[in-house]
């Protein structure tokens, strides 16, 4: 069964591209990936590849690094994915980092893309630098 989260987009439109890191906790942003292809035949399972990668951010510090494989299954045109954002208190500037999508099995990201990237910034929330 696939987890669900509490504030988890359910559609395009509800993606947050960027949250604040908080002191402590668990703090979630949310990459929302979307098939909107046909499937040649109606119960394939679709799949990709995914992996957090550093950019400003960094892993293991800033947030839990993640990577996979995700199975659209049959009567599946979308799921989620969560990354945990680690909490501190140390005044920083904004930072960001990335989730690369590779290796479609069942589909396509279209003619000519082996990757897709989608971005997420951390919000300092600990004061002003």
């Amino acid at each position: 069964m696939r987890a669900h989260y509490e504030n988890a987009p359910t559609r395009a439109t509800d993606v947050i591209k960027s949250v604040s890191e908080k002191d402590i906790g668990t703090n979630y942003v949310y990459f929302l990936l979307e098939f909107t292809g046909l499937r040649i035949e109606v119960d394939e399972i679709l799949s990709v590849d995914y992996a957090t990668r550093d950019a400003s951010a960094t892993a293991n510090e800033d947030y839990m690094p993640l990577n996979g494989t995700l199975r659209l299954y049959s009567q599946e045109t979308r799921a989620v994915i969560a990354v945990e954002i680690i909490g501190d208190t140390f005044v920083e500037a904004d930072e960001y980092f990335y989730l690369d999508v590779t290796n479609p099995i069942g589909g396509s990201f279209g003619e000519g893309i082996v990757m897709l990237t989608a971005m997420r910034t951390i919000v300092n929330d600990d004061g002003w630098i």
